[in-house]
């Protein structure tokens, strides 16, 4: 029976379960709308990173979840690659994927990112290079002041988060602050490249309803210039059909230069 409650952050550790947001976000790439978000952002991705122009020796990925897909992209263009996640669960269900006996290989993404650049060369090889970029998976919460909980990180040349900030802030007010917090981690001139929703409160991981925070294209595109990002990119696509499993009014990747 279907939890009709809106699960937030703290739930992350208790009700989240990352096999089944897997299974129902990261398994298939057909063009329905549901399935089309995964293809639409993993070409998104790869666009920004094509041109070579946004490169650097570290990268830092926010709210990485059991999946990074989000760094996938950029790992040729990177040496350094550091994860993070606030749910315990997930960090153990990425290392394990990454580094131990888990089962999800991700091959159905390398696979997708490999036919959109170089042919050449098999989908392991980009997996083996993410798993020898990787420096580590970290704790994360958004939602306090120190947000990587004691870690101490250099300067980053570019940091990625996907979805994250969708259900990680409250309200519209607190995605701004995080995103100025999240500024000071990135160089002058360094790359933020950002996935996420708008127009959308909730989404559907086995029997639990989580938090989706509703904010316009407008109002995300205003909280990172007031934190003192230029827009380089902005690719968006509109749901076209309801789905169960969210509510989403649509999906965007945006990529950024840091000015200030």
């Amino acid at each position: 029976m279907m939890d009709n409650r809106l699960l937030r952050a703290e739930h992350y550790n208790t009700h989240f379960d990352p096999d089944a947001y897997v299974k129902t976000y990261y398994t298939d790439l057909d063009d329905t709308y549901q399935s089309g978000v995964l293809p639409f952002v993993l070409k998104g991705e790869h666009d920004v990173f094509k041109s070579g122009d946004v490169k650097g020796r570290r990268l830092l990925d926010i709210g990485t979840g059991p999946v990074p897909h989000s760094v996938i992209p950029a790992v040729p263009f990177v040496q350094d690659i550091y994860l993070t996640d606030f749910s315990a669960a997930n960090r153990k269900y990425l290392y394990d994927a990454l580094f131990g006996s888990g089962k999800q290989d991700y091959s159905n993404i390398f696979e997708f990112l490999v036919n959109l650049s170089d042919k050449s060369q098999p989908w392991t090889k980009f997996s083996d290079d993410l798993k020898d970029k990787v420096r580590g998976i970290f704790p994360c919460d958004l939602l306090q002041d120190d947000i990587f909980k004691g870690s101490y990180f250099p300067l980053f040349d570019v940091i990625t988060t996907s979805f994250c900030m969708d259900v990680a802030p409250p309200d519209v007010e607190t995605y701004g602050k995080i995103a100025k917090e999240i500024s000071k981690y990135l160089k002058i001139g360094g790359h933020l490249v950002v996935v996420g929703e708008f127009d959308a409160t909730y989404y559907v991981v086995g029997e639990h309803k989580f938090f989706c925070l509703n904010k316009s294209a407008g109002e995300v595109k205003s909280c990172w210039k007031n934190a003192g990002f230029s827009i380089q990119s902005w690719n968006q696509m509109d749901a076209s059909e309801k789905c169960e499993d969210n509510d989403f009014g649509g999906n965007y990747v945006m990529h950024c230069i840091k000015e200030s």
